[in-house]
């Protein structure tokens, strides 16, 4: 049985991201929690000073979870396993080669991206196609998981000098 790497750790990174946002806004939740037993504690006698350092304290403990920042890398893995899962499914289901490449150049590249760069672009996306489709139809050989790999590495090089985060 072939085993796409590339996929398989796509998946990886993104339940690593959703296992993180999911931990901080358990934390989250706890903190909240936290925060209204020790206000409640305090029977309605606490000194606004007291209450201020308190709240102050929580939003200071709810802001280290960088929760924000959890949830951009969240999005980030998963769109690059959508990506990556997309192409595999058009190499693998597209028997022309030509069409396949246009179709992962539409899915990945918008058309003023493609007017700048079309050389560069169709030579990664032509290699990128024919290494996968060599490692899907031919030869599931290290060889050529690791020419896929270089091959998705240079598309997604491609894509952040565009300006992307995948």
């Amino acid at each position: 049985m072939r085993r796409h790497h590339l996929i398989e750790e796509a998946k990886a990174e993104l339940d690593v991201a959703y296992e993180e946002v999911k931990r901080a806004e358990h934390e989250l939740m706890d903190l909240e929690f936290e925060y209204n037993e020790r206000v409640k504690s305090l029977n309605g006698h606490a000194d606004p000073d007291a209450l201020a350092e308190l709240l102050r304290e929580k939003e200071d403990r709810q802001q280290a979870l960088d929760l924000e920042e959890l949830y951009g890398l969240q999005r980030c893995t998963t769109q690059r396993f959508a990506l990556v899962s997309a192409c595999f499914g058009l190499v693998g289901s597209v028997k022309d080669q030509a069409m396949t490449v246009d179709l992962i150049k539409r899915l990945l590249f918008q058309q003023d991206e493609l007017r700048r760069n079309k050389v560069l672009i169709d030579r990664n996306l032509r290699s990128f196609q024919s290494s996968l489709r060599a490692y899907m139809l031919k030869d599931s050989s290290a060889e050529n998981d690791e020419t896929v790999r270089q091959s998705w590495g240079a598309i997604e090089e491609l894509l952040r000098g565009l300006g992307r985060e995948i």
